[in-house]
């Protein structure tokens, strides 16, 4: 390789000092794109009204459900192996194993494509799309290129460049918000909106791809694999077929309430609630952006942690990031009560203010996710990924049943109920179980 790109073997208080510095340039990134999403949002939902904001969210919500639990995304899988790859100075291995997640990646991302356009159909008659936008819909099956671009990010990861992840976020919304103003200007309505928002996707996915792929040329990696090496995958790297499954399975569950949820709500209530509910959803998602850098950034320093078995700064790292995370959760949580109603009225426009108490219930249950986030993060790098999707599996099935009894007895209401029981119900399993793996291993360890 061109550079040393070995990970450092991070310890205590240097490898937390690591994780915030590289959140901190992510974060900036993710401003800029939060602060891009709410005006397209806005401009969305004051030009569409509640209804048509909801088709157009709920076609959105559709795509993306299907690509979290088809996209084999290969994220996870390269950072904790390719770690090992490149601190052994060994660049064939490396190239082999991206290009196999990468194929992987890809393969199941097009697989996705083709079955959410078909179910495209089906799926609207139950969700009452009307039938004019039912050719966008399927054609907007195409923003699953947002689902497959994990593979870059990890090499970007692995090799530090948070400078260029941080400038990645900014291109889909920034995307979006350009069509949609297009769209405003030539008043396109619905079918503009849904357009630009998939030019959004596409464009995000691709710049990713590009600027991952640029990073392996950069450093004399971006060459086809030996066959040598590519054979060896499966004896050098016991378990990934395993792990990259698990591990994909455990992310479609994680995600699948944010996508499943709006989607109950429209089959059960009615578009508009899937408009209300979206909002809410977007601006709770304030505090969920500090949860996804973060946990881009933490899982290498976990990762490496634990390979070196250093179980006690793993667990002190744990708990000083989830309790700083958590804290800032509160103080969000805390501005959403006060200015909640105002700052609804003034994305959304008239009628939005509806979702005040749902935006609540979405934010405690956000802030109670930013505790238990490092935990599910510390199963997946000790090589427990198992742990974490079975607590997954367990949780997201019991409070299914509850979820859909809140939406007939609370309405719309009954949504941000489920949403903030559930992540206690998450957040506590993941404490508990991974607290008890670290004190087994800690046994382990001191009776050898």
């Amino acid at each position: 390789m061109n550079r040393s790109s070995t990970p450092s073997a991070p310890h205590g208080r240097g490898a937390l000092g690591r994780t915030f510095a590289n959140a901190g340039k992510l974060l900036g990134g993710k401003a800029a794109a939060g602060l891009i999403g709410l005006v397209y949002l806005s401009l969305a939902a004051r030009t569409l009204g509640p209804t048509d904001f909801g088709l157009l969210v709920s076609v959105n919500f559709y795509a993306l459900l299907v690509g979290n639990f088809c996209v084999l995304q290969g994220w996870h899988t390269l950072v904790r192996h390719g770690s090992g790859d490149l601190a052994s100075r060994d660049p064939d291995a490396f190239v082999a194993l991206c290009s196999w997640v990468a194929k992987i990646e890809i393969a199941s991302g097009v697989a996705a494509m083709l079955l959410c356009a078909a179910l495209s159909g089906v799926v609207g008659s139950r969700l009452g799309w009307p039938p004019q936008i039912a050719p966008l819909a399927a054609l907007y099956a195409l923003a699953i290129v947002s689902n497959t671009q994990t593979t870059p990010a990890a090499v970007l990861n692995l090799f530090g460049r948070f400078d260029l992840l941080s400038m990645q976020q900014a291109s889909g919304p920034m995307l979006r918000l350009l069509g949609a103003g297009l769209a405003w200007l030539l008043d396109a309505g619905l079918s503009g909106f849904l357009l630009a928002w998939l030019a959004g996707s596409i464009g995000e996915g691709l710049l990713q791809w590009w600027l991952g792929l640029r990073e392996l040329h950069r450093r004399g990696l971006l060459r086809p694999p030996t066959d040598e090496a590519s054979a060896a995958i499966i004896t050098r790297h016991p378990g990934i077929v395993r792990f990259l499954l698990t591990n994909n399975l455990d992310i479609g569950l994680n995600d699948a309430a944010n996508r499943v949820t709006p989607l109950l709500v429209g089959a059960l209530l009615t578009p508009a609630a899937v408009g209300l509910y979206h909002l809410a959803t977007r601006l709770g998602a304030v505090l969920q952006q500090p949860m996804m850098v973060l946990g881009r950034t933490v899982y290498p320093e976990l990762a490496t942690l634990a390979a070196s078995g250093a179980l006690g700064p793993l667990q002190h790292l744990i708990w000083r990031t989830g309790a700083i995370t958590l804290t800032a959760g509160i103080v969000v949580l805390g501005g959403f009560a006060l200015i909640g109603p105002w700052l609804l009225t003034a994305i959304g426009g008239s009628g939005f203010d509806a979702a005040y108490a749902l935006l609540l219930w979405l934010a405690a249950g956000r802030s109670l996710q930013l505790l238990g986030f490092p935990f599910g993060s510390a199963l997946i790098a000790l090589g427990h990924p198992g742990l974490s999707l079975r607590i997954n599996l367990i949780v997201s099935l019991l409070m299914l049943p509850v979820l859909l009894g809140l939406l007939e007895q609370q309405g719309l209401l009954g949504a941000g109920l489920h949403a903030a029981l559930q992540a206690l119900l998450m957040t506590a399993a993941l404490i508990v179980v991974q607290t008890r793996l670290i004190r087994q291993k800690a046994r382990c360890a001191s009776s050898t």
